[in-house]
């Protein structure tokens, strides 16, 4: 356990090991400044208390009858996985997180090691693009891409976009391939790439997940392109 402790202490990740009753036995800095309690507020807790995790969605995931601790009884791997939970003061956390068995010389006893990370800002764009595309295409069968756009909410006027640029940026929102682009709109894929670069650019997006986030969220400001240039 001495040579656990330290090797947990190195990671960059948070990291807990709880025993085989689901109580913390382990909590390192990392976790302390990711999720803000220190490891005399958890060690000695039930793990479902503490983290009181929830899926993406909202369902229930930390109970009494913690499937990844009976997963580990049973001697079965565990496979990564998100969830979402919220900090000493409140806000609410994603965290992707790995989990693996630790041995234990205790006669049906375990140790479950659970290395967590913060996925907070790419869970939020994924989410947003969901709820746009549940609002643009809330039936079970997909409709045509082009019905989709016509639901889809106005792109703000105030994005410094061209009306080809935003003609893409829809089509992107219905989840459209480039290929697929080009052919409708007579261009090549190629000149489908070049437009998503500079309408990213013009945005400040870092993907095409997050440039949708920021054009269809409501409130968002963004600065003229000559003060982005300046």
């Amino acid at each position: 356990m001495k040579q656990l402790t330290a090797m947990l202490e190195r990671t960059a990740d948070g990291a807990m090991v709880v025993d085989e009753r689901g109580r913390i036995v382990l909590w390192n800095r990392s976790a302390e400044r990711l999720l803000g309690f220190r490891a005399t507020d958890v060690v000695g807790r039930f793990c479902r208390d503490v983290m009181r995790g929830e899926t993406l969605s909202g369902h229930p995931l930390c109970s009494p009858s913690c499937p990844i601790g009976a997963r580990v009884a049973r001697g079965g791997g565990v496979r990564q996985f998100d969830m979402q939970t919220h900090t000493k003061d409140g806000r609410v956390v994603w965290l992707n997180v790995s989990s693996l068995p630790v041995p234990s010389r205790k006669r049906g006893a375990f140790l479950v090691a659970h290395l967590f990370r913060d996925i907070t800002k790419q869970a939020t764009v994924s989410h947003l693009v969901e709820e746009l595309h549940a609002m643009a295409c809330p039936i079970q069968v997909r409709p045509p891409a082009s019905s989709c756009r016509a639901s889809m909410p106005d792109i703000p006027a105030a994005l410094p976009l061209s009306p080809r640029e935003r003609e893409i940026l829809r089509r992107l929102a219905t989840g459209e391939r480039a290929a697929d682009m080009a052919m409708a709109l007579g261009i090549k894929p190629k000149t489908v790439r070049n437009h998503i670069q500079r309408l990213l650019e013009k945005l400040g997006a870092h993907s095409r997940l997050q440039a949708l986030a920021l054009a269809f969220r409501p409130g968002i400001r963004f600065p003229s392109p000559a003060r982005r240039d300046a």
